[in-house]
């Protein structure tokens, strides 16, 4: 009565084969479809704009001059690139925690003018990177090619793959510190809505 019987393969929590089992690479290619013009806002732990997923440098020394700075550096700094990173808001600053149960509890925002996610490799980094990174070649730098030419072999040589929209701008909202828990999320889709 078997039908069929598949070996299980090692996986890694990489996103290159999603681009082909989700099917965006094909609505790249066929449908030309890759975000242009959309802006995509995340409400996460922030993002780590100065990543080459996103156009920055991907340097520790990019990402440690950032963190420095309760501003978002200017657009001319150089550590992000401004058409993927339009902007964002920290509403709540690292050491924020809304768990009452946690250690680290500490309920009290201390918001900032610059979003950055408190690890290179943070969850809203992540997410920004699933949902609109440019890609990364193999050797770390940003993807910059054409993505309605991608092929699968192609994405899946990357170092990361790009994200469903490649070419959406990203705006981050901070509603994470580095650990815990949030209640700011209202406040944070009031801000999306009327940034001003």
């Amino acid at each position: 009565d078997v039908k069929k019987v598949t070996a299980i393969v090692p996986k890694s929590p990489d996103n290159k084969n999603s681009d082909v089992d989700t099917k965006a690479l094909q609505a790249w290619t066929t449908l030309k479809e890759t975000g242009k013009n959309v802006t995509i806002a995340v409400l996460d732990t922030g993002i780590d704009y100065t990543h080459s997923g996103f156009g920055g440098p991907g340097t520790i020394e990019a990402y440690n001059q950032a963190k420095a700075s309760t501003a978002l550096p200017s657009k001319e700094s150089g550590l992000y690139d401004p058409q993927k990173f339009i902007g964002g808001w920290d509403l709540v600053g690292d050491d924020y925690n809304a768990d009452p149960r946690s250690p680290s509890y500490q309920p009290v925002p201390r918001p900032d003018a610059n979003p950055l996610d408190c690890a290179a490799a943070g969850h809203g980094s992540h997410v920004s990177g699933t949902a609109a990174g440019y890609g990364v070649n193999a050797d770390g730098t940003t993807f910059t090619g054409d993505y309605s030419k991608l092929t699968a072999p192609d994405v899946q040589s990357m170092r990361i793959g790009p994200g469903s929209a490649p070419e959406a701008a990203l705006v981050g909202i901070r509603v994470f510190g580095c650990e815990g828990s949030s209640d700011v999320v209202g406040q944070a889709l009031d801000y999306v809505l009327d940034p001003n």
